[in-house]
């Protein structure tokens, strides 16, 4: 990709890339898994000196650091979607997840747990120590530092301590065409809602049991002084051009930077990648304890997006309904009301045609869902892992710490089964 630092740059990029012939192929996915490497009480240890060596043992996934020292991405190939690709993933997740521990507790020298979930629940992850040692994470660091302290129950994090205690899932869909991205992008921003109503994990940050069921986007969003969460578009990009002027309409963190790295600052729900071929990317999972539950959120977000492509007839919803939707699901998960062309919705009922429209969408990409059901059984139950979590922290007895530890064993054996919490 050459270096695109102006509006008049990418404008010419656009011109190259028409003027050769292409065909792309459209559905090719990819997954960047972040988790949190602990000991057996909750408390973070360094990824550094472990990425090398699962670099050294894997073929298929790429592994690196993150904003938090202690927070390890684990990124997968581009593929072509199907489920013998998702089935293939999964198993080789579960070694990977197993070699992470094994070659942690050799380095470390200690029992170590590989922590998949939204937001690491130990106060001892929020500080300066736990800032990676590269030159782009203190910078960022730097930059959110100009923001206040954000509010956490009974204390208050600094703003550039958030990130160091979320992970996510985001998922990578490649389309056939530039025309064809900004369409899926606008599909992706009316279903976010659906997907933080039935993925919310997050409700325990820094020891402290919060009010929210997914409360790392709102934290997140402070943090980032505006840059993350729902895009701040005014309308929907129906080009590429457009999304590309929203990118350069704000400052950029860091003087001077390109396109690439302006879209890398912008931590919001979704977003256009342009390494060519260009693809979508949504950021709004929490990760999932087991790999079975995050193959699940890949089944129904590209079924669902496949299904919004090729069979929707309905209008794009207001932007302002999709954020007001968005907050309601960080509030309440599967126990709220979706508000949609100004009429009221039970999130149980609209989540349940969505599961079959996903399925629907899956069909026509020729697939039968393997993981999909995890999904329905969690809509029909009205009930996430984040309640059972929250439950689990609050029920038990002892001080924060035991609580935290408690906590991450009962989800690391989740883990490890690769058994759902719900």
């Amino acid at each position: 990709m050459m270096d695109i630092r102006t509006i008049n740059d990418f404008r010419r990029y656009l011109r190259k890339l028409k003027s050769r012939t292409h065909h792309p192929e459209d559905y090719i996915f990819g997954i960047e898994l972040e988790g949190a490497l602990t000991d057996s009480e909750g408390r973070p240890l360094k990824v550094r000196k472990i990425i090398p060596k699962l670099n050294e043992m894997f073929e298929n996934f790429e592994f690196d650091k993150e904003a938090g020292a202690s927070q390890l991405e684990i990124r997968s190939f581009p593929r072509s979607f199907s489920i013998c690709a998702l089935r293939e993933i999964e198993e080789y997740l579960l070694d990977v997840v197993n070699s992470i521990v094994e070659v942690a507790e050799r380095v470390h020298k200690k029992d170590a747990i590989f922590l998949l979930i939204g937001s690491n629940p130990h106060p001892d992850t929020y500080s300066d120590r736990w800032i990676t040692n590269s030159e782009r994470a203190r910078a960022m660091a730097k930059w959110r530092s100009r923001f206040s302290s954000i509010p956490i129950g009974s204390r208050r994090i600094e703003a550039r301590h958030i990130p160091l205690g979320i992970q996510s899932l985001h998922l990578h869909i490649q389309g056939k065409s530039p025309e064809d991205v900004a369409d899926k992008y606008n599909r992706l921003l009316y279903t976010i809602p659906e997907y933080i109503a039935f993925s919310a994990n997050s409700p325990i940050v820094a020891g402290e049991p919060l009010d929210y069921t997914e409360s790392r986007l709102l934290l997140y969003e402070q943090a980032d002084g505006g840059y993350s969460g729902f895009p701040k578009i005014k309308k929907y990009p129906i080009s590429i051009n457009e999304y590309v002027e929203y990118i350069f309409s704000y400052p950029t963190i860091m003087e001077g930077e390109s396109l690439f790295t302006r879209i890398k600052e912008r931590h919001e729900d979704v977003r256009i990648r342009f390494e060519f071929p260009f693809r979508v990317e949504t950021r709004v999972y929490p990760i999932q304890c087991t790999i079975r539950e995050n193959m699940a959120l890949i089944e129904y977000t590209v079924g669902r997006l496949k299904y919004a492509q090729t069979l929707s007839r309905q209008d794009f919803p207001s932007l302002k309904e999709i954020e007001i939707n968005r907050i309601e699901a960080i509030r309440k998960s599967l126990k709220g009301e979706f508000v949609w062309n100004g009429k009221s919705i039970d999130v149980k009922e609209y989540l349940l045609e969505g599961i079959k429209k996903a399925e629907k969408g899956l069909k026509l990409l020729g697939f039968k869902p393997k993981h999909l059901n995890i999904i329905k059984r969690r809509v029909e139950k009205r009930k996430t892992s984040g309640d059972v979590i929250k439950r689990w922290f609050e029920k038990r007895d002892g001080d924060v710490n035991e609580k935290v530890a408690y906590l991450v064993n009962r989800i690391w054996k989740h883990t490890k089964d690769n058994k759902p919490i719900v």
